[in-house]
């Protein structure tokens, strides 16, 4: 009989090793962008295609995270809804420890079909540097693997689950002469601009707040994520509260021009060096549910029905 799980430990162990030594088993910086590759090959596995990783997520932690990644595969492109596994293991200076966790991911595509990514619900037990091993079952039921590594923090740069919330006093509606100096949204709804992020917290109710630019943002889904989280506001605005927080403090000044642009300091309060970002607080003002990128309705209606419970 086949053994699957065998094989995969096998393959992420040789690669992931490989990948080790490349690196002359020193550590390394975390890119502070969305984007990381693979650091070997997958051709140690003859038959494999040789894919590559694209790591989303930014902000890793001890704890559980929410780990969004592509799946490039050379001279084709992104692989999309393929069944794909994920397992972990430290990287330490005798080698690899683990697997430690070995999860199935899915795959959440971006409105439009523009693209998408998989996701995979990770638990990190300590700092440092570790290995994902991928591999991914492709149509004909053949295996490819991939390997990346990541730089697990011991604490998380923005709001931890559990932690309280921010207390922002971001720009609101009250502060300006119109819309357009607080949101680059071309249809804006003035109440997610009405009151502070601490404002919302004082009113002892759920919160909804989500980071983004729709007119500037880089993975072009800022429009889309506002979108959505829109309509979710339209279903659920009487039992909690959504504010939508513009990544830049002057989205009137741009005028299509970045480098006139400055970052909101909510964002620096909020510790965020991407977007979007979505954060669900519940009623006492702690962090419930965060979410890099974008998170359709799918994920984030059952982040919503857990505060309203």
């Amino acid at each position: 009989m086949f053994n699957f799980r065998r094989t995969f430990l096998t393959i992420s162990l040789t690669l992931l090793s490989l990948a080790f030594a490349a690196c002359g088993g020193s550590s390394t910086e975390p890119d502070p962008t969305p984007a990381a590759t693979v650091e070997a090959s997958a051709s140690s596995a003859s038959e494999a295609p040789q894919l590559a990783v694209a790591l989303a997520s930014t902000d890793l932690a001890v704890g559980e995270n929410r780990v969004s990644f592509g799946v490039i595969q050379q001279g084709t492109g992104p692989i999309k809804n393929a069944e794909v596994q994920v397992q972990t293991f430290v990287i330490t200076d005798a080698g690899l420890d683990g697997p430690k966790q070995t999860v199935t991911a899915s795959f959440r595509e971006w409105p439009g079909g523009s693209g998408g990514v998989y996701i995979a619900q990770l638990s990190f037990d300590q700092a440092g540097e570790w290995g994902l091993g991928i591999l991914l079952t492709q149509s004909n039921g053949s295996l490819a693997p991939a390997t990346t590594r990541v730089q697990v923090q011991e604490q998380s740069l923005t709001p931890a689950i559990g932690a309280s919330a921010i207390r922002s006093e971001n720009k609101t509606s009250k502060d300006v002469s119109d819309l357009e100096q607080l949101t680059t949204d071309t249809d804006p709804d003035p109440s997610m601009y009405s009151i502070t992020i601490a404002e919302a917290l004082d009113q002892n109710k759920p919160l909804v707040v989500t980071f983004s630019t729709p007119a500037y943002c880089q993975s072009a889904t800022c429009g889309p994520q506002l979108g959505v989280v829109k309509d979710l506001k339209s279903s659920h605005s009487s039992d909690m509260n959504f504010l939508h927080i513009e990544v830049y403090d002057n989205p009137d000044e741009i005028q299509g021009d970045l480098t006139r642009g400055k970052i909101s300091p909510t964002l620096t309060e909020w510790g965020l060096r991407t977007e979007p970002w979505t954060f669900v607080v519940d009623a006492e003002g702690l962090v419930q549910a965060k979410f890099e990128g974008f998170v359709g309705p799918e994920d984030l209606e059952p982040a919503i029905q857990a505060v309203l419970q």
